[in-house]
């Protein structure tokens, strides 16, 4: 396989028909996000030049502490029961858009690769969302299981030592740092073998365990190419990433200012100042992550399609006869 011609392959594809970006985003929703903002009236005590952490405590804890008892003591079961389970079920609901989203990303960004490769560009999102939809609940399947399988056996695998770090007083924590260096690299292995299951269902038309089979048998028997892909993913895709996230980072810069600052209005403004950041940037992250997502998504794609492409007929050299003539 040549590592060039998948990586440029891949830009070309993302480039030319970039509503694949919008599968990458839809993609990076259920792999993982974040975000936040809020505000705070709170009175802070600004006098003898004392910032918000002078005095070693979050600056408001006292008082949201008082107002949630405030709340929770004066209202009766009958009104924050229901305000409770409203919130998880907004939560749940939450969950499943995200996880929706996720997988029609997922199987987009592969679908997607596979109609370019096959010559249907320009691609429209009609169409490959069309075309992901058959794929959707056997994908979706495919990554809970696989998802309830790895959190039973991380749990299998962490309660003895949190039942050990109990009795020892937190000494036997210890023996968990060698177990999270070496879920490490396994972690990475599993995510390699789930990428190649996904595309080989989408691609080969495969159930569930076949599909996980024939990912697991694509890995091992490819180690070498699809080791130096998954590397240059994960250093590659790691740089931009980061670079990337640096504009949110950078939001982080006023919030800090605001608490050394000893003048309650500079603190309020600075906070003003980091939530239109915020309101400005996450867009353009959000963006730029999509366009990350779809290019690691169609490479992942076309590595598949090249480790599993038929030799054709007709490729083997021509025998050397004995009194062929120099």
């Amino acid at each position: 396989m040549n590592l060039g011609e998948v990586l440029s392959r891949a830009w070309k594809i993302i480039w030319k028909n970039k509503i694949l970006w919008i599968f990458g985003i839809l993609s990076s929703c259920g792999r993982g996000g974040g975000g936040g903002g809020g505000g705070n009236n709170s009175n802070f005590n600004f006098d003898n030049g004392n910032t918000p952490f002078s005095d070693g405590s979050f600056p408001g804890a006292e008082e949201f502490s008082r107002n949630m008892e405030n709340i929770f003591g004066s209202s009766s079961e009958q009104t924050w029961i229901p305000i409770i389970i409203g919130g998880l079920c907004l939560l749940l609901i939450v969950a499943v858009v995200f996880i929706f989203l996720g997988t029609i990303g997922r199987i987009g960004l592969i679908k997607g690769t596979v109609l370019a490769e096959t010559g249907h560009e320009p691609l429209s999102f009609g169409q490959v969302w069309s075309a992901s939809m058959p794929y959707f609940w056997r994908v979706f399947l495919l990554n809970l299981i696989i998802g309830l399988a790895i959190g039973l056996v991380v749990l299998i695998i962490m309660v003895p030592f949190v039942l050990v770090g109990i009795a020892t007083m937190g000494v036997g924590m210890l023996c968990l740092i060698p177990l999270f260096c070496l879920l490490i690299p396994l972690s990475l292995v599993v995510n390699v073998i789930i990428e190649q299951a996904n595309v080989a269902m989408v691609v080969e038309e495969l159930g569930i365990m076949d599909a996980i089979k024939r990912g697991w048998r694509v890995c091992r028997e490819n180690l070498g190419p699809i080791a130096v892909v998954a590397l240059v993913i994960l250093v590659g895709g790691g740089i931009v990433g980061f670079i990337i996230a640096i504009p949110l980072v950078l939001v982080i810069v006023p919030i800090f200012a605001g608490f050394l600052s000893n003048d309650e209005t500079v603190l309020t403004t600075l906070f003003a100042t980091a939530g239109l950041m915020l309101c400005c940037m996450l867009p353009v992250v959000i963006a730029l992550s999509g366009i990350l997502q779809s290019y690691i998504g169609s490479v992942w794609t076309l590595t598949f399609l090249r480790l599993t492409a038929k030799k054709p007929e007709g490729t083997d050299p021509l025998p050397v006869l004995d009194n062929q003539v120099a």
